[in-house]
């Protein structure tokens, strides 16, 4: 049955993972070895599970792609200026979540400050989530199953790859204060794009 009612916003999962050249999972075709598509996937796939990052994120902001214009006024032409493309434009990814001991998100910033080359981006997916529960397919399958994490039905999904970990901003601490003590990752990344949950192995 078609979705007739909008999804809320607060069922979402984020998870991202090491990533090396273009692509879902930064294989590109020199680097898989000239394989086709379906095999740099699950090459992939046997990869991911090790240096995936899953994050209990309580906020996500920057689902935004723009593109940048040029204005051109040509002569004779006065009724309005011509429009051209330039660029496109992808402003961070702001993600936020409250502190624990799990020190995932700093440690990849300290590998990227400090840390021997290569400098390790992430790509990642966004995954909005339904309402209802889902019927579990973990175990089927190989590789990596994503689906198998999830508790209710996708319905939608945003990919961003090549993501640098820009800005890292810690708790404000307040002795008076019973607030949730959060921290917030800011993603510099080369591409954000709403894909089809078919193009996600484990979703289809």
């Amino acid at each position: 049955m078609p979705l007739t009612q909008p999804a809320v916003a607060f069922n979402f999962l984020v998870t991202m993972w090491d990533c090396q050249g273009p692509g879902f999972f930064g294989i590109d075709a020199a680097g898989a070895g000239g394989w086709g598509v379906a095999s740099r996937v699950a090459s992939g796939l046997v990869n991911m599970a090790s240096q995936l990052l899953l994050g209990a994120f309580s906020e996500v902001s920057g689902l935004n792609v723009e593109l940048e214009i040029e204005a051109f006024s040509a002569g004779g032409m006065n009724a309005a200026p011509m429009k051209f493309v330039k660029a496109g434009k992808h402003p961070n990814l702001v993600l936020k979540r409250g502190v624990t001991f799990n020190t995932d998100i700093w440690d990849w910033h300290q590998q990227v400050l400090y840390g021997q080359d290569p400098m390790i981006r992430k790509s990642g997916v966004i995954l909005l989530l339904e309402r209802g529960s889902l019927v579990n397919k973990a175990g089927q399958g190989s590789g990596f199953d994503l689906l198998a994490q999830l508790t209710r039905p996708p319905i939608a999904a945003w990919f961003f790859e090549r993501g640098l970990p820009e800005r890292l901003t810690g708790p404000q601490l307040e002795a008076k204060s019973s607030a949730i003590a959060i921290e917030q990752l800011e993603i510099s990344h080369e591409g954000l794009t709403r894909v089809s949950l078919a193009a996600i192995p484990g979703m289809s």
